[in-house]
């Protein structure tokens, strides 16, 4: 009898863990996820009719990585949420993630265009076929952390849409800016890419 119930076992233990990476591999619709690979998300879409949310429908093909170069202590995914929701109003400026060392702010449905890439409205450009993911880099908060926070929400992303790793750019890509600075100054996209690809396997 013994080997028979520790066959069950094994057979039930398994089947859980297929079902596990299978509900992994087929997340909910980012914005209906009240978490993102154990990460707190909080949407707080930027209202209808302003400047930075054009609600220009488009194809997605591009997860575009930012980094805030904000290094005031408090700038955090709250308080860029904040922000975004006020300059917003006039101004043709929006993302659609910040991600924080523990939390993960959703600002523009991710089937809209937003104001991140600075290439206007370019085909097949940042701005009209990319998700923008902003990672905060405030000086009280974990930087490491955030970037792996960030790393689990892309790989969720490229999972959802169905996209490959290289469908991951920098804002860097798409005109010539520096960004996600410490990233490129530090060698770390390599690092960066490598963790979403783990994510993704697990």
């Amino acid at each position: 009898m013994r080997p028979i119930l520790f066959g069950l076992l094994a057979v039930l233990l398994g089947g859980l863990l297929i079902l596990s990476r299978c509900r992994y591999r087929q997340p909910v619709e980012p914005s209906r996820a009240q978490t993102i690979a154990g990460i707190p998300v909080t949407e707080e879409f930027i209202p209808e009719g302003n400047a930075g949310r054009p609600g220009i429908k488009r194809e997605i093909k591009w997860v575009v990585i930012h980094e805030t170069a904000n290094h005031s202590e408090g700038a955090d995914a709250q308080r860029h949420s904040e922000y975004i929701q006020k300059k917003s109003v006039e101004s043709t400026l929006s993302w659609h993630y910040t991600v924080d060392d523990h939390q993960i702010y959703h600002h523009l449905p991710d089937d809209e265009v937003g104001w991140h890439a600075g290439d206007k409205l370019t085909a097949g450009g940042g701005n009209q076929c990319g998700i923008g993911v902003e990672i905060c880099v405030n000086d009280d908060g974990d930087y490491a952390q955030a970037v792996d926070n960030a790393a689990k929400l892309t790989a969720y992303l490229l999972d959802y849409y169905g996209l490959g790793i290289e469908n991951i750019k920098q804002h860097h890509d798409f005109m010539e800016k520096n960004c996600p600075q410490i990233m490129r100054d530090t060698g770390g996209w390599e690092a960066f890419l490598q963790k979403v690809e783990g994510y993704r396997a697990g």
